[in-house]
């Protein structure tokens, strides 16, 4: 889910929430993120980032990369649209653990997937943190 919200230091920010869909936790540990598809591994999640189970994480999108607290993408989200990459560890090759084409974004609204169909994209209301509703 990508939206605007108050981050820890206080910005309004484009945002990414990662879901962990699972019964068990995932290690984002040399996992990346990414808005380039020639440069898959821009900004890397610290040793240690885990996703509890059934857990959602928060990125801001704001080009702190090492900004504290909290985890701070070094790129920015365009609001004319652009894409969006997960990238697994060097171990695994860098591929692609999931990939959009996120379009035109709306002020104040949220790019989602719904919560009836976990396979469809759609603006929804912002929910950062909880349920896309």
């Amino acid at each position: 889910m990508l939206a605007p919200d108050a981050g820890e230091q206080g910005d309004y920010d484009d945002w990414i929430e990662l879901h962990n869909a699972t019964d068990q936790g995932v290690d984002l540990t040399g996992r990346n993120l990414s808005d380039a598809p020639n440069n898959p591994r821009k900004w890397e999640f610290p040793a240690g980032t885990k996703i509890a189970p059934e857990g959602n994480l928060i990125v801001r999108a704001d080009e702190n990369g090492s900004d504290t607290p909290g985890l701070h993408a070094s790129f920015r989200l365009f609001k004319t649209g652009e894409e969006l990459f997960l990238i697994d560890t060097d171990a695994d090759l860098n591929a692609v653990l999931d990939h959009i084409v996120i379009g035109q974004q709306t002020t104040d609204r949220s790019f989602g997937r719904t919560p009836a169909d976990m396979d469809v994209w759609a603006v929804i209301d912002p929910t950062p943190g909880y349920e896309n509703r």
